[in-house]
């Protein structure tokens, strides 16, 4: 564990936006948090990064521990050129992988002098991605990475944080969906309206979760998460009903926690 939160709470007005979270992301893997728009991600993810402080409860992070967060379309310095905000992320981090981010510019269509006003939403998100990847951070933080991006872009992404975690590097990505992240050996956090609903490594959820037909008798044996269309999620490792997708164990607990 590089990272963690124990019993964080984070309130702006009257609004607990992160309700008393405790998690731990590992390393070795991408870590996934999900939730609708307004579950609270990007205030999870600016506490982990340093930007917010807790109102209760503690951020831990490894001693020494380098982290960087890409947020969703940042306008930072928009007048500035690509290159000038590479030279800036050179002076942060010492072992800034120039021939990374430049691979990456290449992937994008970015030319190294262009204004990051003048970049597409998709190259935004892509070049501060870039920069981030290419930063060499202990904990690297994305929001809503994947956004704006077509399909190739999205898959040749996730492919790339799939590198950067099996050099043992803490990835915590944001999405409103995981399907995108089903290939790939991912760590689930589910939120909803603040609270943490689920969390668990993919192969751990898919072997102890089942779908049970709505009209079916479930044994007592068996708990009961919640509704996904016509099928109930329930715990277990018996081979009943059917297998679940991850999609669908998510559906299940953020339904769960709504009824």
């Amino acid at each position: 564990m590089v990272i963690s939160l124990e019993n964080v709470t984070k309130i702006f007005g009257k609004t607990r936006v992160i309700d008393d979270i405790s998690v731990k992301f590992p390393t070795g893997n991408i870590a996934v948090v999900v939730g609708d728009h307004g579950a609270g991600k990007t205030t999870l993810l600016r506490l982990l990064a340093g930007e917010l402080k807790p109102d209760s409860g503690k951020v831990v992070a490894k001693t020494g521990a380098l982290k960087g967060i890409s947020c969703e379309n940042n306008d930072f310095f928009p007048k500035l050129k690509t290159a000038d905000l590479c030279t800036m992320w050179m002076l942060l981090y010492r072992n800034f992988d120039i021939k990374c981010f430049r691979s990456m510019l290449s992937e994008g269509g970015i030319a190294e002098n262009s204004r990051f006003l003048h970049l597409s939403d998709a190259q935004k998100n892509w070049f501060s991605a870039s920069l981030l990847i290419a930063s060499n951070a202990d904990i690297m933080i994305f929001d809503e990475p994947l956004k704006y991006l077509d399909s190739e872009m999205k898959s040749r992404f996730i492919e790339l944080l799939d590198q950067m975690a099996e050099k043992e590097k803490t990835i915590v990505v944001s999405s409103e969906e995981i399907t995108d992240f089903e290939k790939s050996d991912v760590f689930v956090a589910a939120l909803y309206k603040g609270s943490l609903v689920l969390s668990g490594e993919k192969e751990t959820l898919l072997a102890s979760h089942r779908l049970m037909p709505g009209a079916s008798t479930i044994s007592p044996d068996f708990k009961v998460i919640g509704p996904v269309l016509n099928e109930r999620l329930v715990e277990t490792t018996d081979e009943v009903g059917r297998s679940a997708t991850l999609k669908e164990i998510v559906q299940g607990y953020v339904n769960g926690s709504s009824s």
